[in-house]
């Protein structure tokens, strides 16, 4: 894709949207097996070098870019998504809250309890710094614990909502992470989970695992120069060539989610662990593991990230 979409998806937001068709890919049988993907996508050497904090580029989010209009954008993309207007008596879990943005997006929605958590210590801090900024609500608490901890997961009350964007596929075991969220969902719940496309051909999945490994074992300098290529490639040269304003589609590009094109660069950048799954195997895993139902789905053709919302059959 040449045009903005193809930076939004590649940066980590969604890229050209399928909408409407969640019946059409609840009967898709196709893809590769969940044991194939997680062998081909999961990190082999348990010593590889990872050297990006998601939580430090959340910090400069907050201290550089962050403003109400970018809150507004981010209640904005949870009410469009959910189909819901208020969060008003339910309860959202947000695993993987990096900056904390939806967390706060869910308190701004009127959710009656919120609990983020985040692996990542600097991370809870930044959320630590939103909910500060809310005024200490008391139904909302930031914990420090990772999505492949089991016993650390299960101590945690199932939630109306669970929400996991873009983060469990950064754990270096996705599957046995979505399993550890998705057991977090009550029955009659919904399940919200973003994970970065199956692309095979150029710009492959596999072959942006080999940048990001590249990436972290880079300097400094050799990572702002990648940081920089990247920015200028997908987020500049695109609306260049379709004789479009580049500063425009900067400035534009916090619309879909509130994030910014350089925070997201860097992210899509350094993010490692890095796996990827084809939109079949997540719905294939989540109906026959948890028999969910698919109620909602944005995909993309490019390497970023899928969305689906599914709902936990049961009554409350």
């Amino acid at each position: 894709m040449g045009d903005s979409r193809r930076l939004q998806a590649v940066a980590g937001d969604v890229g050209r949207p399928t909408t409407g068709d969640a019946a059409g890919w609840e009967r898709c049988r196709g893809g590769a097996r969940v044991s194939d993907a997680a062998r081909l996508t999961r990190p082999t050497d348990k010593k590889e070098k990872i050297t990006f904090s998601f939580g430090r580029n959340w910090q400069e989010y907050l201290d550089r870019y962050l403003t109400p209009e970018h809150e507004a954008f981010a209640v904005a993309s949870l009410k469009e998504f959910l189909e819901l207007e208020s969060l008003e008596g339910l309860s959202f879990l947000d695993v993987g809250c990096g900056s904390g943005l939806f967390s706060l997006s869910a308190h701004r929605l009127g959710a009656r309890s919120i609990v983020s958590v985040d692996v990542d210590s600097f991370s809870v801090r930044c959320c630590e710094q939103l909910r500060e900024r809310a005024g200490h609500p008391q139904n909302w608490q930031a914990l420090h614990g990772s999505a492949l901890d089991a016993e650390f997961m299960a101590r945690l009350e199932p939630a109306d909502i669970v929400y996991a964007w873009g983060s469990l596929h950064h754990t270096g075991d996705m599957w046995q992470a979505i399993r550890n969220v998705a057991a977090c969902v009550k029955a009659g719940g919904l399940f919200w989970i973003s994970i970065y496309n199956h692309v095979t051909g150029r710009e492959s999945s596999k072959s942006w695992l080999r940048i990001k490994r590249f990436y972290n074992r880079s300097s400094r300098a050799v990572k702002f120069l990648m940081e920089l290529a990247f920015y200028t490639r997908h987020g500049i040269l695109p609306s260049l060539l379709q004789f479009q304003n580049p500063v425009r589609f900067i400035r534009n590009y916090p619309k879909s989610r509130g994030m910014t094109l350089w925070v997201d660069t860097k992210d899509w950048l350094g993010g490692y662990p890095y796996e990827f799954a084809r939109p079949e195997e997540i719905l294939r895993f989540c109906r026959r593991e948890f028999g969910m139902e698919l109620i909602n789905l944005r995909t993309t053709q490019t390497t970023g990230g899928n969305e689906f919302l599914f709902r936990k059959r049961g009554v409350q």
